[in-house]
């Protein structure tokens, strides 16, 4: 069931290759990817993902994140889809919605281009009227691409793994 756009694939776990999981682990293995993503981190590793994909697994969402794949060289991007809101301190009964992508990929609108396939299937196939999203509040092209999706900010809240950061608080309702 992957979801396509003008110029990606989205795909589930389910279907990712070997070959896609090493991709994502070279797009994730920057500093600056992970700037904005709870504490930070240093790098990103196989066996990081490895055991992600098993809490995911665990939690029975492993294909509600999406692989993001560019079609025209199939070069991994990053992931974008829907999580159990309590993933990041938020209400077990809300959906979120994720992502994260390589330094490759940034300003090129790849971001909105995924969101938007990812927001029309959580409303099409999910049938969701309200779907939540977070983004730290310094992180300014996410918070660029939630407005643009038709979120509204609702809150500010501490990150719950270092207090020192915020993040910003969106939702979006049919």
């Amino acid at each position: 069931m992957p979801l396509t756009t003008a110029r990606l694939t989205l795909m589930p776990w389910s279907l990712a290759t070997e070959a896609y999981k090493d991709g994502l682990v070279t797009a994730w293995d920057d500093p600056e990817v992970w700037r904005y993503v709870g504490a930070g981190r240093d790098g990103f590793t196989r066996a990081d993902l490895d055991g992600a994909l098993e809490r995911a697994a665990e939690r029975g969402s492993l294909d509600d994140e999406l692989l993001v794949v560019r079609t025209s060289d199939d070069t991994v991007l990053g992931t974008c889809g829907l999580y159990p809101s309590s993933v990041d301190g938020g209400d077990p009964d809300e959906t979120d919605l994720g992502y994260r992508y390589g330094r490759l990929s940034w300003g090129q609108g790849y971001g909105l281009e995924a969101a938007a396939e990812v927001m029309r299937w959580a409303v099409e196939e999910w049938g969701l009227n309200r779907v939540g999203s977070n983004a730290q509040t310094p992180n300014v092209a996410s918070h660029r691409i939630l407005r643009r999706l038709g979120f509204t900010f609702t809150e500010t809240r501490a990150v719950p793994k270092d207090p020192t950061r915020t993040t910003d608080w969106y939702v979006w309702t049919a």
